[in-house]
Parts: C-alpha cells; structure tokens; sequence
C-alpha cells in the first residue's frame, strides 16, 4: 500500500463559506439554524450551544458566491443576543454547518437559553493601576522639584477612561485578513485598584532594604542630552557634498548639571 505523509498544520475550519450554504435554501436560509465547527470543538457546546439563526441575507454574486451581506440572531454560550449581528465579515470562513430541521430543537435547546443581560453579562476590571515603581520614583523626583503635594490620584492611571469596549471579536484570520464580528456590548465595570508591583514575589536576599530611603541614594540626573567628553557637536561629514565643520565655540562646552 502508498504511504502518504502529510505536511504542514492540520485543518483548522471543517465547513464551507456561509453563501455555499444559503445560497442553496428558499429565502437564502431565512430562519434556518448555522453552526460552526469552531463552536462544536469547546468543551461547553453540549450544555451550552452557540449558533446563528439567519434573519436576512443577500449575496453580492462574486465569482466565488462567498461575499454578501447577513444578518442573524446570535446565540453564544447559551446566550440569545438581543440584538443582530452582521455576518460579511466572516461569510467567507468555510467554518459553517446547516442544522437540519430535524435536530433544532435537540441541538439548539430553545428552553435552556436565556436574553443577554446587562445584570448578568458583565466584565470586572480595575478601575484605577498604580503606577510602576521605577515611574512613582520619577514623578516623586519631580513634584518635589515643583514643589509640588501629591494627591490621592497623583500616582495612579485612570483605567476607566482606557479599556476597551467588548463589542468586537476576532474569531479568525481567513485570506491574511483579520475577520472581525461586531456583537451588542458587554459592559466593563471598573472596581478598585490594581498594582504593578510585584516586589513580593522577589526573595528577600534580592530585595531592598525597606528602612532605606531610595531617593536618597539615586545619583542627581543631568540634563538630557549632554555632552560627553572630547565630544565634538557636529553631523558626520559628508564627502559627496562640500562640507565645512562647524567651528567649535564656548557654547559647545556649556553644562548645566
């Protein structure tokens, strides 16, 4: 018998391109029921099903019958999406299965799925970071050079006003272009503080000694830049042009520390 031996990664979509499929229903599949294999492959799908049910769609008669416009209900994780979501960017993946009428109601489990909501469907973040400690040193440095009193923000970074929004997934990269799916939002609340300091997870024979005072012992910082000595402050020369170098003068040998 041939022996065949494979190269390269395994296939990673086992479907077809969403318009194979709907192209060859009455309506372009209005309310039939697609999967993706993607979907099966999580360990939850059994008791907690994701799937599509079409309300629109309407292709744009390519070539290839993979473009065109869709709209569905969304259902993720046992979860029905109160609002639709656009499929075009992911209607050329061939990741999607039909679910024949006979297995829908075995396989999308209708009385076990429950509406998003906004009570339930959440994410918890930091609301504030401190900041890290070589950059708390700094801004010390230089409130006390100011003058300056710290307030309580002074050294922490607002997380709040730069997450970001959870209403877009990238579910894979098809054609070397990312295939983003733009879902209703999940919201982020923002609680407490977190910390960049991981100064206890370092032994103590590494550590510093807490009695010290940091500040004290850092060297005073010059200017940026400064020259350095025998230094000569001029571009490189350039032989293909006519070049003079610039006359040294006291200016050049100015430091102030």
């Amino acid at each position: 018998m041939p022996v065949y031996k494979y190269f390269g990664q395994p296939a990673k979509y086992h479907g077809k391109p969403l318009f194979h499929i709907l192209a060859n229903l009455k309506d372009f599949g209005k309310g039939r029921i697609i999967s993706r294999s993607i979907f099966e492959d999580e360990l939850t799908h059994e008791k907690q099903p994701s799937f599509y049910r079409i309300l629109w769609a309407q292709p744009l008669m390519d070539s290839n019958t993979v473009e065109g416009r869709v709209v569905a209900e969304k259902v993720r994780r046992g979860v029905r999406y109160t609002e639709p979501v656009d499929l075009a960017s992911l209607a050329p993946i061939p990741d999607f299965k039909l679910v024949s009428k006979v297995d829908e109601d075995k396989f999308c489990q209708w009385d076990s799925l429950r509406d998003f909501s906004t009570e339930v469907d959440y994410v918890t973040e930091p609301k504030y970071y401190t900041v890290p400690p070589l950059l708390r040193l700094l801004m010390e440095r230089n409130m006390a050079e100011r003058g300056e009193t710290p307030g309580e923000e002074s050294f922490l970074l607002p997380h709040y006003k730069t997450y970001i929004p959870k209403n877009k997934e990238v579910t894979a990269k098809f054609e070397h272009k990312a295939r983003v799916e733009e879902h209703q939002e999940t919201l982020t609340r923002c609680e407490g503080t977190a910390s960049y300091d991981y100064s206890d997870s370092i032994a103590p024979t590494f550590g510093l000694d807490p009695t010290l005072d940091l500040l004290s012992i850092l060297p005073e910082e010059p200017p940026m830049p400064a020259p350095g000595v025998g230094m000569r402050l001029y571009k490189w020369p350039d032989t293909s042009r006519e070049h003079k170098e610039e006359v040294r003068t006291e200016e050049h040998n100015a430091y102030y520390p």
